[in-house]
């Protein structure tokens, strides 16, 4: 079994944090986002997974950029979700810069790149996360609050 404060490492590769709490075969565990998730433990492995070639390492999500060739409507559908508040607040730090000029007159693509790049959430993140605007909301607070902190 898991000990807290032990990381682990989902089977898919898609999900890794440290263990809150062990009971019975179910293991809670957070993520570096925060996001709090459980699974079975025989879906876990505290051994890292190994990509097996560079096409499957895991993609740098931050560093990601968006161009406005790479926009779809599903891209408009996932900034669409983003909480008010949460917008509001990147809007704010925008429009704070020197000679930002208008968030509204930015293009999706620059959008979604600077929303990424103060809340540290990826748009990966986002349109996971986009059926559940709550989540999302609270995952992208977290970054945020300390941008905003900075920034008064």
């Amino acid at each position: 079994m898991f000990s807290v404060g032990q990381t682990v490492y989902h089977k898919t590769r898609k999900h890794s944090g440290k263990v809150l709490e062990c009971d019975g075969d179910t293991v809670y565990f957070v993520q570096a986002n925060g996001v709090e998730l459980d699974f079975q433990a025989s879906e876990l492995t505290a051994t890292p997974p190994q990509a097996r070639n560079l096409a499957e390492a895991p993609p740098d999500n931050l560093s990601r950029v968006l161009t406005i060739g790479d926009i779809t409507p599903e891209h408009h559908r996932v900034l669409a979700v983003i909480p008010q508040r949460t917008m509001q607040s990147v809007v704010s730090l925008f429009e704070r810069q020197p000679n930002a000029g208008r968030f509204s007159a930015l293009d999706v693509a620059r959008k979604i790149n600077f929303i990424a790049e103060v809340t540290a959430v990826p748009y990966r993140a986002m349109k996971e996360f986009s059926d559940r605007p709550g989540t999302l909301g609270l995952m992208m607070a977290r970054e945020l609050s300390v941008r905003l902190a900075t920034a008064i």
